[in-house]
């Protein structure tokens, strides 16, 4: 099968081509380090043989946070999050391991500031002057250091599902000053943040990649060409993923929707399971563009859990195809995070009943996991 042969993202190669994908626990202590329960769940995902798994959304800032329990990367937490990466490896030193870095913007939660971009937002939203972004883009390229001192094999930039990166490259950020208005602006934070990081590793192997909606299905919002238009239209996304590969960038996550707002474009259900086939488009135009420009810049594709058994002949084929290059798994890997060793070793599977409970349990702001097949999950639902 396609998915279990080897591969490489940047200069690490890859046991397999399935990827767990950023899935938020809700379960840091102490001023966002990760407890025993976080590290539990990352040791399960180490036994699982995944190619690459992608540590959840940690903040840069302790500021701005969307999960009253999330987590946050700074020198106060470096101790915790060097424990997790040395656990999960001295487990699994094969499966390459980054950490998403995000600043939540316009989805921090009423307990942390809420702030925006982008003009002519709602009051409950602090404006970010030119000076907070600036310090907004430090705080994200010293976190991403820190990553790479406590031995991740690289980053994910959360610029996707509706947080401050995903606001950065709206149209509807009309901003007067260097970070909004034209293209050339809005991709200006990328442009500054991935060669000063470059300047700055000793890891020279140090995975740089990021994840984008290619739509978010809101007037103004990605994957649209103006300020107030709503319908599709994939140039600006081209010319992101255009930029990221001319960065020297490793990858591009390709995602769609904001959950919460455009969930089920985001993670399909089982009344709209047949959105899964936008998210196969979407990496097929990423790997289209990166081809015309004989680009090694890999992919990776989103919304496979909600096929379930049919979900590894979905990737072979999409892989087989050249439609991607690897497969992402996000609610499966709360369902089974020891899917890709299942599938090699023929052993039944824990497949995600697409029920939502994990976003329940997010959204009352409770530790997050598989409300099915883990009972921890199951009675914190159940109240």
């Amino acid at each position: 099968m396609n998915v279990f042969k080897e591969s490489n993202i940047g200069n690490l190669t890859t046991v397999n081509k399935l990827v767990s994908q950023p899935m938020e626990g809700n379960d840091a202590v102490d001023g966002g380090k990760p407890s025993e329960r976080t590290i539990d769940r990352y040791n399960r995902l180490a036994h699982g043989n995944w190619g690459v798994v992608i540590v959840e959304a940690i903040s840069v800032v302790d500021t701005s946070l969307a999960r009253i329990n999330g987590l946050i990367l700074n020198e106060k937490n470096l101790d915790d999050f060097k424990r997790l990466v040395d656990e999960f490896k001295k487990i699994n030193n094969e499966t390459v391991l980054l950490f998403q870095v995000t600043h939540t913007g316009m989805k921090s939660g009423n307990f942390s500031e809420k702030v925006t971009l982008c003009p002519g937002q709602s009051s409950e939203y602090r404006y970010l002057s030119t000076d907070d972004i600036e310090e907004i883009k430090q705080s994200f390229i010293n976190a991403i250091l820190l990553a790479e001192k406590v031995g991740a094999d690289g980053i994910d930039l959360k610029m996707c599902h509706g947080y401050f990166g995903a606001e950065m490259l709206r149209p509807m950020n009309t901003r007067n000053d260097k970070w909004g208005g034209s293209f050339e602006n809005r991709t200006q934070f990328l442009s500054e943040i991935i060669p000063e990081i470059k300047s700055k590793l000793k890891n020279q192997n140090f995975i740089l990649g990021s994840r984008i909606s290619m739509y978010e299905a809101i007037r103004g919002g990605c994957g649209t060409n103006t300020p107030d238009e709503i319908t599709e239209d994939l140039t600006e996304q081209g010319k992101i993923i255009e930029l990221m590969s001319s960065l020297g960038m490793d990858y591009v996550n390709v995602s769609a929707g904001i959950p919460g707002v455009t969930s089920e474009i985001t993670r399909p259900t089982n009344g709209s399971k047949n959105l899964y086939l936008n998210h196969f488009r979407y990496t097929k135009y990423a790997k289209e563009i990166l081809e015309k420009i004989n680009s090694e810049m890999k992919v990776i594709g989103s919304a496979y859990s909600i096929l379930k058994e049919d979900a590894v002949n979905y990737a072979n084929e999409n892989i087989k195809k050249n439609y991607t290059d690897f497969a992402g798994f996000g609610r499966m890997s709360f369902s089974d995070p020891l899917y890709p060793k299942k599938l090699m070793d023929n052993e039944k599977t824990n497949y995600c009943n697409v029920c939502s409970g994990c976003s329940k349990l997010m959204v009352k702001q409770l530790n997050t996991g598989c409300i099915i097949y883990d009972d921890y999950y199951k009675k914190l639902i159940s109240g």
